[in-house]
């Protein structure tokens, strides 16, 4: 269970503060597939990354399966990072120049799957997303479909409970990015839990709950 109590992020330039989050108060249930929606600005992707242990937060408590990510050290956050949250991102982040089967395996470099396991479990993620084939070929060089599939199947190859997406259908034409939400969706019904933000509102159809943001105030 993901839940935010008073949650505060403030930035300071000169004797001027920002609040870009404002005590937000957010309880998410494990396996929801949530929208967070709002206004360039508003708030959205700082909430994602405090989500994703990605930033720290001023006030308030965060806390992800019990954890305190509040009081957590660096190190203890990034094996956070690693073991229970997958991130899909609108612009793929994929490491360029590599193969798709590379990418996928990135993720467990940084904990102690053993070697001779990565590529299975590799092609296995890849499988799931139906682009095995794929996995020797250059992610430059695939389609903006295939190398979301690509990202996705990373974010999952450690089988992560959490997903975080931000705009993970802005590049896509319609139908593929249907095709991206349709992922989704079976993620969502095998039980992970999924946060999606979207300023689209038929891609936030999908989801179970949409939540709105504006002036870093959960409205």
């Amino acid at each position: 269970m993901i839940n935010l109590k008073g949650v505060s992020k403030i930035y300071r330039i000169n004797d001027i503060s920002f609040h870009a989050l404002d005590h937000v108060n957010l309880e998410i249930n494990d396996g929801e597939m949530i929208a967070i929606q709002g206004r360039s600005g508003a708030g959205k992707s700082t909430l994602l990354h405090i989500l994703g242990c990605l930033d720290t937060f001023d006030t308030g408590t965060y806390t992800l399966n019990s954890i305190d990510i509040g009081s957590q050290s660096t190190a203890k956050l990034a094996h956070i990072r690693n073991s229970t949250i997958g991130f899909v991102l609108q612009d793929f982040s994929l490491i360029n120049h590599k193969t798709a089967l590379y990418n996928v395996k990135a993720p467990m470099l940084f904990n102690k799957t053993p070697f001779f396991e990565m590529k299975k479990k590799a092609m296995g993620a890849l499988y799931d997303m139906g682009i095995p084939e794929q996995a020797e070929k250059d992610v430059l060089k695939m389609s903006g479909g295939q190398r979301q599939r690509v990202a996705i199947a990373r974010a999952i190859v450690n089988d992560t409970p959490v997903i975080l997406a931000d705009e993970p259908t802005g590049n896509l034409d319609s139908t593929t990015a249907d095709e991206i939400m349709q992922i989704f969706v079976k993620l969502h019904k095998q039980g992970k839990t999924i946060i999606i933000v979207t300023h689209d509102d038929h891609i936030a159809s999908f989801c179970d709950r949409i939540i709105k943001i504006s002036d870093g105030k959960i409205v």
